[in-house]
């Protein structure tokens, strides 16, 4: 039997941080998942969670990311009776909201469901950018909705009117989409679309403001044959080459995961490059998007997940230095025997440490876990636990270039629903550099 200690860094709310060394007895395939971790990593310091929204109405999950100064902001949609609304919230460093939600749609544009968060985004000067689908009531029309985008350039204290970002006038789908924006002013949106699609259920579609995302351009398409629920994700290398990373139905209903770049700030994409050959044979969609990211040094990580040809949930890292042709062998990031993951997310800091986050289900329970890789993804710390209660799923990370980093999910607490936001800070390092 191996002995392994796990420290875990905790700084309860207000106090000084404490430090508890956890020592098991540990066997079989469990116990060498954790002697491969490192044993001279530190664990990130973790503050005590915050509630940042709470009642009796069901809500999305959360998205979240950091401004330029370091101030989070968390957006969600909620209902309220028949009427739905998009909300946004600033959070201090110590998780307590700055000032009341606000709210981003204006009336008759509210979300068209709650299995998605909002799409989020920071501009370098204090802009922040929203998106969302919003039901598309023609008559007889199936799964119906536009795609919105709103900006707020005061930092999330106000929205403007949002422009309609698909261009067909046509009513489908128009949902699953991603919103980043660059340092010149450009504003890109990924999503799925119900035109063009080729012997698939949707198609992935492109479309960028180049004014701070007060109009926005022609639609076009990368893919026709994309997975119609797997939500795309957008990332900017150091170099200003745009990515998007999305699953893409090949024949025979394998559904895995691809990436394509723009060099020439979305006018085209390159062919897609496929992330890993995992075949996953899955005839509908699995709504489980990919998670994508760089380090400045031009590492491209895309997270993931797949049930393989043997139908077991994995999750995985790969990376790739050389803009995609290539990838290193997937790093498996779930370690547990009695629970199953789900729901991966992943950000990436600048001097290389990876987060991913995910949840852990079983029959009776989902939690929120965390690992974090202080090598540029090659092999990643201890799992620690981030929620608490019995149900904790889909939940967001977003990290500063400060090292302070931010969690965000949905608790279930009968007869209530929260919005927990817990934050933290990655160990200072001095041996984090590119290899």
């Amino acid at each position: 039997m191996v002995s392994q200690e796990q420290r875990i860094g905790i700084r309860p709310a207000g106090g000084c941080p404490l430090v508890l060394s956890l020592t098991f007895g540990l066997g079989g395939a469990l116990g060498a998942a954790f002697v491969h971790a490192a044993q001279d990593r530190t664990v990130p310091l973790l503050e005590a969670k915050s509630t940042v929204r709470e009642g009796p109405g069901p809500v999305s999950p959360p998205a979240i990311r950091f401004d330029r100064t370091g101030l989070l902001h968390v957006a969600w949609f909620e209902k309220h009776a028949t009427t739905g609304e998009v909300d946004l919230l600033r959070v201090g460093p110590d998780g307590q909201p700055l000032l009341p939600p606000v709210r981003v749609n204006p009336d008759g544009a509210g979300p068209e469901a709650l299995h998605q968060s909002p799409g989020l985004a920071t501009g370098p000067e204090g802009e922040l950018y929203v998106t969302w689908s919003a039901p598309n009531r023609t008559a007889g029309a199936l799964f119906a909705s536009d795609l919105y985008l709103a900006r707020s350039m005061d930092g999330g204290r106000t929205f403007e009117h949002p422009v309609l970002v698909n261009d067909d006038g046509q009513a489908i789908s128009h949902t699953f989409e991603d919103v980043s924006a660059d340092a010149d002013g450009r504003v890109y949106v990924a999503w799925l679309d119900g035109r063009a699609k080729d012997r698939s259920g949707a198609s992935a579609v492109f479309a960028c403001s180049r004014d701070k995302g007060a109009t926005i351009g022609a639609n076009i398409v990368i893919d026709g044959m994309a997975c119609p629920c797997c939500r795309p994700m957008a990332a900017l290398a150091p170099d200003g080459t745009l990515w998007v990373a999305w699953r893409k139905t090949f024949p025979g209903n394998v559904r895995d995961i691809v990436v394509a770049s723009s060099t020439d700030k979305g006018a085209t994409f390159s062919q897609p490059m496929r992330v890993s050959r995992d075949g996953w044979v899955f005839d509908a969609c699995p709504h489980r998007g990919p998670s994508i990211a760089f380090d400045p040094q031009g590492r491209l990580y895309v997270g993931w997940y797949t049930e393989g040809t043997d139908e077991q949930p994995r999750i995985y890292l790969a990376t790739s230095d050389d803009r995609g042709l290539t990838f290193s062998e997937p790093v498996s990031l779930h370690t547990s025997t009695t629970a199953l993951p789900d729901h991966l997310r992943m950000a990436v800091h600048p001097d290389g440490a990876v987060i991913a986050v995910w949840e852990e289900v079983t029959g009776v329970r989902k939690r929120v876990v965390m690992r974090v890789s202080e090598d540029r993804g090659r092999s990643f710390g201890p799992v620690v636990t981030l929620s608490e209660g019995a149900k904790a799923e889909q939940p967001a990370v977003a990290v500063h270039d400060d090292g302070r980093f931010a969690v965000s999910w949905v608790e279930h607490a009968f007869p209530h629903t929260r919005i927990v936001v817990r934050q933290g800070r990655l160990p200072v390092s001095e041996t984090r550099h590119p290899s």
